[in-house]
C-alpha cells in the first residue's frame, strides 16, 4: 500500500510503511531542470546529490535494482527538503512527499545514518514532544541573556562568539519613524476568530515573537481563541518518524476543531508547511485523512492572514530592508507576494535580494551537515551584503537563528529580524 492507497508491488520497499509512489516517481522526466535549483547539487555537483539522482534511487529500490541501504539513506538526508525542485520542474514531481516517504522507509528498515540517530531521537522523540521538558533545554538561552555571563562573551573565540550572538536575547528597538500610511488599522474585532500555533521550538526559544504574532493579529482586526502550544511534528516528517508526525497532526487538528476558530495561523515557514500537508500522512480510506485536508484548507501564514486584512503601516522603517524568502514559503507554500507587500507599505526603501536559495538552516541540518549548510549561509550573506541593506526579515525561526550567527561571524552590520516584530513596530 503506497501513500495515495493503490496497492502495487513495492519491490524492496517495506509492506505497513509510507512508500514513494511509483506515479509520483515515474512523474520525473528526467529533464535536469531541477539541477540549478538544487542546493546541495550546486555546491557538491553529484547526481547522485540532486533531485533527479535522488528520485532515480527511489525508482531502482521499487524496481529492485537497489536494496535500501544506508547509501540511500545517505543521500535522502544530504537533501535539505527545501521544495526549490519543485518551483523549477515542468512536470509536477511531488519531491518532498517522495524524499520524506523514502526516509520513513529508511527509518523503518534501520538504515538511518548513525552518526545523526542519537541527535534526532533525543530531539524528536524526547525533547520536543514534551512541551516543560523543551522549555526546559531551551531555557538556558533565555537565562543566560539576562545573567552577567553575557559580558564574558568577548573572550569566546570569534565563531563561538558568534553562536552566542545568535542566541535569543533581547534586542535594540527596531529602527522606525512615525509616519502614517492611508488606509489606517482595520476595525477591531471585524475579523475572523483565529487560533496560532505557538509550537515547540519557537515558544521555547523565541516566546516574544509569538507574542509579537498576536499583537499583530489582534492590530488586524482578529479574534483570537487561546493558541496551540504543540509540536506540530514537521522535524519528524523530515526524519521519516511518521508515526509520531500523525500522532502530532490529530492533536493540533482536534484542538483547531474544538476551539471554534474559522482559521489557523502559523508564524513559522516550516510548520505552516506540514500543517498545509497533514493529508500526505494519512491513507485514502483513513477519516482523518478528510479531517486533514478541511483542516489544511483553513490554515495560513501570518503574512497571508495579514495582507487579507489590508493592514496598513502607521511607521516606516528607518533602514535599508531586504526579505529572505525562507523555502517552506516560497517553494512548499508558494507564498511569496505576500510578505513582500507587507514590507513595502511599511518601507521606503525595500531592496530584493534576487536570490530564493535556501540559507542552509533547515531544521536540524545545520547540525547534521554543518558544512554544507555554512557553505550556503555564506552564499546567502553574500548576496545580503551586496544590498545594503541593513534589515534582514524573515518567516521561519531557523532561517532567523542562522542567518544571525552568520552575520555576527562575518562581522556584517545587519540585523536579522522575523516579520512578525517587523509587523507589529510598524502597526
Amino acid at each position: 500500500m503506497t501513500m495515495s492507497g493503490e496497492t502495487i508491488d513495492l519491490g524492496n520497499y517495506l509492506e505497513g510503511v509510507a512508500a514513494p509512489s511509483s506515479e509520483g516517481l515515474n512523474t520525473c522526466t528526467h529533464c535536469g531542470l531541477c539541477l540549478n535549483a538544487c542546493p546541495t547539487y550546486r555546491v557538491l555537483g553529484r547526481e547522485m546529490d540532486s533531485p533527479r539522482g535522488r528520485v532515480f534511487m527511489m525508482r531502482q529500490v521499487r524496481e529492485e535494482q537497489m536494496p535500501l541501504s544506508e547509501l540511500i539513506a545517505d543521500h535522502l538526508y544530504i537533501c535539505l527538503d527545501c521544495r526549490a525542485c519543485e518551483t523549477a520542474c515542468p512536470s509536477g514531481v511531488p519531491y518532498g512527499e517522495l524524499v520524506e516517504a523514502g526516509r520513513a522507509q529508511v527509518e523503518a528498515a534501520g538504515v538511518t545514518p548513525r552518526r545523526w540517530r542519537l541527535l534526532r531521537w533525543l530531539l524528536n522523540r524526547v525533547i520536543l514532544p514534551r512541551p516543560w521538558l523543551t522549555r526546559a533545554v531551551f531555557a538556558f538561552p533565555r537565562l543566560y541573556a539576562g545573567s552577567p555571563l553575557r559580558a564574558l562573551a568577548g573572550l569566546l573565540p570569534r565563531r563561538l562568539r558568534a553562536w552566542e550572538a545568535a542566541l535569543p536575547r533581547p534586542r535594540a528597538p527596531i529602527p522606525v519613524r512615525r509616519e502614517p500610511r492611508p488606509g489606517g488599522a482595520p476595525e477591531s474585532g471585524t475579523a475572523p476568530l483565529v487560533m496560532a500555533l505557538t509550537g515547540c521550538m519557537m515558544e521555547a526559544m523565541l516566546p516574544h515573537l509569538n507574542r509579537a504574532t498576536e499583537s499583530v493579529l489582534r492590530k488586524a482586526g482578529y479574534r483570537l481563541v487561546p493558541p496551540h502550544g504543540g509540536c506540530c511534528g514537521a522535524l519528524n516528517v523530515h526524519a521519516g518518524e511518521r508515526q509520531a508526525a500523525k500522532d502530532m497532526a490529530r492533536a493540533t487538528i482536534d484542538a483547531f476543531e474544538r476551539s471554534g476558530a474559522e482559521y489557523f495561523v502559523s508564524n513559522s515557514a516550516g510548520c505552516g508547511a506540514q500543517l498545509k500537508e497533514y493529508a500526505h500522512l494519512f491513507e485514502q480510506d483513513d477519516p482523518w485523512r478528510e479531517r486533514a485536508e478541511r483542516f489544511a484548507s483553513r490554515v495560513l501564514d501570518l503574512s497571508q492572514a495579514l495582507a487579507t486584512r489590508g493592514v496598513a503601516a502607521t511607521r516606516v522603517l528607518d533602514v535599508p530592508v531586504t526579505y529572505q524568502d525562507a523555502c517552506h514559503l516560497a517553494h512548499a507554500q508558494r507564498i511569496r507576494a505576500e510578505p513582500r507587500s507587507l514590507l513595502k507599505g511599511c518601507s521606503d526603501d525595500f531592496r530584493e535580494l534576487g536570490d530564493d536559495q535556501c540559507c542552509g538552516s533547515a531544521g536540524i541540518y545545520n547540525l547534521t551537515h554543518p558544512e554544507i549548510a555554512n557553505e550556503l549561509l555564506r552564499q546567502k550573506l553574500e548576496r545580503i551584503e551586496a544590498t545594503g541593506a541593513r534589515l534582514v526579515v524573515t518567516g521561519n525561526p531557523g532561517c532567523l537563528l542562522h542567518l544571525r550567527r552568520g552575520a555576527a561571524e562575518r562581522g556584517m552590520n545587519v540585523d536579522v529580524r522575523h516579520i512578525a516584530e517587523v509587523m507589529d513596530a510598524t502597526l
